[in-house]
């Protein structure tokens, strides 16, 4: 189940041409094998109608690969994983989950291994990306502009 939590801002600030307002909204997403295809609706609904479908393509592909390392790394596994969209001139996407975090420094991962690329993903598709960490929770974020 997926869930738009705590608030959603919205108003008429025309800050990027391509877009009529600003919005951040939190959405709590399970840890359920369908939750990267559930952040990818949630994108196509709040972004389709602002951005060009290219940028929105990489955006869902971008919120797939950090939702998925959420709920495989985040520490519990029944425990949900918060996807923050914030809007405002460039696209900011944050995962938070309950792990205990990581080093941004990217080693490349080993030929024979199927998974580990989603960061580098992140990293060729973002403008800006990095991590966050507390006690508490881990945010791995990324940017976008607009266009």
């Amino acid at each position: 189940m997926v869930e738009a939590v705590l608030f959603r801002f919205v108003c008429g600030v025309n800050i990027c041409p391509v877009m009529n307002s600003r919005i951040r909204t939190l959405y709590k997403i399970d840890p359920q094998p369908e939750a990267p295809a559930h952040a990818r609706r949630i994108i196509a609904e709040e972004l389709s109608s602002r951005v060009p479908d290219e940028t929105v393509d990489d955006i869902k592909l971008m919120v797939s690969e950090l939702v998925t390392n959420g709920i495989v790394h985040g520490g519990q596994a029944d425990v949900p994983v918060m996807l923050d969209l914030s809007v405002n001139g460039d696209i900011r996407c944050g995962v938070l989950d309950h792990g205990a975090g990581f080093a941004t420094r990217l080693n490349r991962p080993p030929s024979t291994r199927e998974g580990g690329w989603g960061l580098r993903l992140v990293e060729q598709l973002s403008d800006r990306w990095g991590v966050e960490c507390s006690p508490q929770r881990t945010e791995v974020w990324f940017e976008r502009q607009c266009a």
